[in-house]
């Protein structure tokens, strides 16, 4: 038989096996680079901030709320000094004067005391340091934040003379209504104030707006035994919201 004619090809056999060779190691190649982008995470830059404007405010806001203490009940209770600065910085114009601090019965000889001076106490100079920031120099208070005194004393005293006495002595806290408007506050105690201080300066406030007249031969001025026979009671500031409560106020 003659001979078969041997096939020719263009790309050998060989050249084949080597071009899968290398697209193996080429996709072999991506997939690995792929998976190191893939995989690898981007380096940022940072850049620390100037947090002292933040600091500033924070301090300021801490100090605005100095002098508040948070109770149980979800009440808070200020610290008068405090709050006649918060009443002085929106506006109200305060004139204050300088009173004697009471007098210790327990740390001075009674023989050294002179009764005509602790019997002389001066009322308005009183009402003026510690009264006047919130019911203010004409006893009109506050509207909706600290009730007034002018023409509110004689329906107090007319309801019960003692009980000025027991609200300087105890303090009051809860709402009240007061000429028709509604007040919801605290008002501090000042146990520390004389029986004659605390007689003097609720005098004053029955002279100075005209309570006392409006009363007429029915106001004794108040003395400092009134004041004394009152300091015995058991009471915090909510008794005394409840004791208003049983007078015939309107």
């Amino acid at each position: 038989m003659p001979d078969q004619p041997r096939r020719q090809y263009i790309i050998s056999e060989v050249a084949v096996r080597r071009a899968f060779l290398v697209g193996g190691a080429g996709m072999i190649v991506v997939i690995l680079a792929l998976l190191t982008l893939i995989t690898t995470r981007p380096q940022g830059q940072f850049r620390a901030l100037d947090d002292s404007q933040h600091r500033a405010l924070l301090a300021e806001a801490e100090a605005r709320l100095a002098g508040f203490e948070l109770l149980a009940d979800g009440m808070a209770r200020i610290d008068i000094d405090h709050a006649m600065e918060l009443v002085v910085e929106r506006g109200v114009d305060l004139v204050f004067a300088e009173v004697a601090p009471a007098v210790d019965p327990t740390a001075v000889d009674p023989t050294a005391v002179d009764p005509t001076a602790v019997a002389e106490a001066d009322g308005s100079a009183i009402y003026a340091a510690q009264c006047m920031a919130c019911h203010q120099a004409d006893g009109s208070g506050v509207p909706g934040a600290f009730p007034p005194l002018a023409g509110h004393m004689a329906d107090l005293y007319a309801a019960d003379p003692a009980y000025g006495v027991q609200v300087l002595l105890y303090g009051l806290q809860g709402q009240i209504v007061v000429h028709g408007v509604s007040y919801n506050g605290v008002m501090p105690a000042f146990p520390r104030l004389s029986d004659a201080e605390i007689a003097a300066v609720l005098n004053h406030t029955m002279v100075a707006w005209s309570d006392a007249d409006e009363l007429g031969d029915a106001f004794v001025p108040y003395a400092p035994d009134d004041v004394a026979a009152e300091r015995d009671r058991p009471w915090a500031a909510g008794d005394v919201l409840a004791r208003r409560g049983e007078l015939p106020l309107d």
